[in-house]
């Protein structure tokens, strides 16, 4: 009959459930001797107990995987971990045992034999060192018959312990004790045990023991879980706000909670979920931002939706923009989400070409901020120009200062038509010559970035709204991105739902100040007025928090800081930041030479550059932009709105001879009388004493748009002049005795 060795081993699983069962059984017996009463005193029976309950503690069972890891104490992680302990410290022991076997075998044969020698025998006392010798001997054999499929690399020890073992029980048992055998067993065992110690160090720089891993906590039965509760009392009841809902499939994560809402079918969609976003985070009692709600995946029920609760914040700290990631006309890595599924990117192109880009927010919400890195990155590329159109005329002294081309203020910008429509034939007829429909930026054809800032400033002049809605829906094939910022997203601010869908292909909206969850552009899961603020007084917004189209959660966008910014740090005792806006633009813009089609009709319509680049208004212009059909050199030069008839103007691209020498007055190059008739009335009062803008309103026949655009038209011409704040006087000139000498240069 074969004999079936039990399959239960010893391993650090069996000895954790050992050091769990013992510490049950103490804490058991600790509060029945607390209900027996600590007064008395305890018998010698409970002393023999605690006694064996020690000696117990560290012997390890054969394995009983039946014993839940559920009973015991507060201290079985403890009671395991010395059990761990006890365990390594006695196999350091181990290379003892044949020394101390031998010793004790040797020692056995040499007292008997001494006693018989008392008693009378006439044996030679050693007659017991053979039976002494041959016991180590047999005990090794068996030894690593038992267990020989753990000794492996440890034959050799083996065998010289178990031949130096029988050496030292026969020549004590025959010779008897001495120093010298003592000796040298001391010696031989430290030799020979040096390996086994090695391998078992002892000490603080032993790794620290760790018990078995426990499994995973299953997630809470829904009848338990504290937010399944809460949602069925609050939201989901009668009078809650989606009635006979209720949340289900609970995922835990490192940074959230994750849950299907289940509504009532025919009742209830994820847009009610969105409307009531505060009122539903109120019942879940955890605070409105971080709570998510979004639409259920790809072929689930209407009627289902997702609900995340963030319960660590991945964004809580500032992360800084330190260098443009670009790749395949996508900008990586611009910012975090914030429910930690990893950074976001922004597309300027992709398969079906370029995709316009709307950029809102209020300010101090991080819409410059976010700008200033899309245009690094943009133009870090080596294949886009930037065409910068600032009707504020402050918004950006850097980007006008760097653009290919700059039109800064509003009726420059109102001017714009003309020059887009040229830009726009030019890129149509590069795509004719490559014989392609659709055009991607390339080192070949260089594309363009228009960025249009502060939107809202020409969005009610309706000629200028029809240019970038044409624009937008006809650049995508042309090779050109076109971003749109604006303060709000509602239609107003965009002169018209049309214009509005054509920027809004990508939407990037960071926190207004208006309510606006009635004109959220479609893709938008969140209210930008609903986004975080500080905890400063007043409240502001935390920069760079921002909502984009189609995605679940708010992202927080990296921060570039401005030049301003880096040097209030500075002075407040806070490291400088490793980039700012100047650095940032001049390490790396790398704006291509235009293609020769691109610059043959920029300098139809504003002449040849100036250093590479034109300006139109502000500090620094050196070109002239009007929708009359008129541009020239020098800055300020106005613009009325677009229907006007204009006096005529220099021809396209002329400037004075140097920098130092005024622009020619455009009075002296065209007759007086050749204004339209709200000029000429404006003209007249002024010239009559009525000087002050309210009296001229309220005198001329005119609007009061007519009126500011006659005047700043005039003040282009030459013909008045701004004299104060809102108030004129007309300019007197002298008929040239010859035609002003123009000219233009490269």
């Amino acid at each position: 009959m074969t004999r079936v060795r039990s399959a239960s081993t010893i391993t650090r699983r069996t000895r954790f459930e050992h050091a769990a069962r013992l510490a049950a059984e103490r804490a058991a017996a600790r509060e029945k001797d607390r209900g027996d009463g600590a007064s008395e005193t305890a018998p010698s029976g409970a002393h023999a107990a605690a006694f064996w309950s020690r000696v117990k503690a560290a012997v390890v069972p054969t394995g009983d995987r039946g014993a839940p890891l559920e009973v015991g104490g507060d201290d079985r992680c403890e009671n395991a971990r010395r059990v761990l302990v006890a365990d390594r410290n006695s196999r350091r022991r181990w290379p003892w045992i044949p020394a101390a076997a031998g010793g004790g075998v040797g020692m056995g044969g040499h007292w008997i034999g001494a006693a018989a020698a008392a008693l009378g025998a006439t044996t030679d006392p050693g007659v017991f060192a053979g039976p002494a010798a041959a016991l180590p001997v047999a005990a090794a054999v068996l030894g690593a018959a038992r267990y020989r499929s753990h000794v492996g690399r440890w034959w050799p020890e083996l065998c010289v312990s178990g031949a130096g073992a029988s050496v030292l029980a026969h020549a004590l048992a025959t010779t008897g004790p001495s120093p010298l055998l003592g000796a040298a067993a001391v010696l031989g065992t430290t030799v020979l045990g040096t390996r086994w110690w090695r391998a078992h160090p002892l000490g603080p720089q032993v790794a620290p023991l760790t018990s078995s891993e426990l499994p995973a906590l299953a997630p809470p039965d829904p009848e338990h879980d504290r937010y399944c509760l809460a949602w069925a009392q609050t939201n989901g009841s009668t009078t809650g706000k989606v009635p006979g809902s209720r949340l289900t499939n609970r995922v835990d994560g490192p940074y959230t909670t994750t849950f299907d809402v289940v509504l009532a079918r025919g009742v209830h969609t994820i847009a009610d979920l969105l409307t009531h976003r505060v009122r539903l985070a109120g019942g879940l009692g955890e605070p409105a931002d971080r709570i998510l709600f979004a639409p259920a995946g790809a072929g689930q029920s209407a009627a289902r939706a997702r609900l995340t609760v963030i319960h660590t914040d991945p964004v809580a700290q500032v992360r800084y923009f330190t260098a443009p990631r670009v790749h395949d006309g996508t900008i990586q890595g611009v910012g975090r989400a914030v429910d930690g599924t990893g950074e976001v990117d922004v597309v300027m192109w992709n398969d079906s070409g370029t995709v316009p880009t709307m950029i809102v927010g209020s300010t101090g919400g991080g819409k410059s901020g976010a700008t200033n890195i899309l245009t690094t990155a943009a133009l870090s590329t080596g294949v886009l120009n930037l065409l910068y159109a600032d009707p504020k005329g402050n918004s950006s002294t850097a980007l006008a200062a760097r653009a290919r081309i700059a039109v800064i203020g509003k009726h420059n910008v109102l001017a714009l038509p003309r020059l887009i429509g040229a830009i726009l034939e030019a890129r149509a007829q590069i795509a004719a010559q490559a014989g392609s429909d659709l055009i991607f930026p390339s080192v070949e054809m260089p594309g363009w970035m228009f960025l249009h800032d502060e939107y809202s400033f020409v969005a009610h002049d309706p000629t200028t709204a029809a240019l970038w809605t044409e624009t937008v829906n006809t650049v995508r094939a042309l090779g050109v991105w076109v971003v749109g910022c604006n303060q709000s997203q509602g239609q107003a601010a965009w002169g018209g739902d049309h214009a509005r869908s054509a920027f809004a292909s990508q939407v990037i909206a960071f926190r207004t100040n208006s309510k606006s969850s009635s004109d959220l552009v479609p893709g938008l899961v969140c209210d930008p007025n609903e986004l975080p603020l500080d905890d400063a007084r007043p409240r502001r917004p935390i920069p760079g928090m921002a909502v984009h189209a189609h995605l679940d959660a708010p992202v927080r966008w990296d921060w570039l800081p401005s030049d301003a910014d880096a040097t209030r740090m500075t002075a407040t005792g806070r490291p400088a930041p490793e980039l700012t806006v100047s650095t940032a633009f001049d390490r790396h813009f790398a704006q291509p030479e235009l293609h020769p089609l691109d610059d043959a009709a920029i300098t139809t319509v504003l002449g040849p550059a100036i250093n590479g680049r034109w300006q139109i208004g502000g500090l620094g212009g050196t070109h002239h932009l009007t929708d009359g059909g008129a541009a020239g050199a020098g800055a300020g030069a106005g613009s009325g709105r677009g229907g006007l008839r204009r006096s005529p103007q220099p021809s396209w691209g002329t400037r004075t001879a140097t920098a130092d020498t005024p622009p020619t007055p455009a009075s002296a190059l065209a007759p007086a009388g050749v204004v339209s008739p709200v000029q000429a009335e404006v003209l007249a009062l002024i010239e009559g004493g009525t000087v002050a803008t309210g009296d001229l309103v309220a005198a001329a026949a005119a609007s009061k748009a007519a009126v500011h655009d006659a005047l700043d038209t005039l003040i282009g011409q030459g013909r008045i002049a701004r004299v104060a704040r809102g108030r004129y006087q007309t300019v007197a000139t002298a008929a040239p005795t010859a035609p002003a000498e123009t000219g233009s240069t490269s």
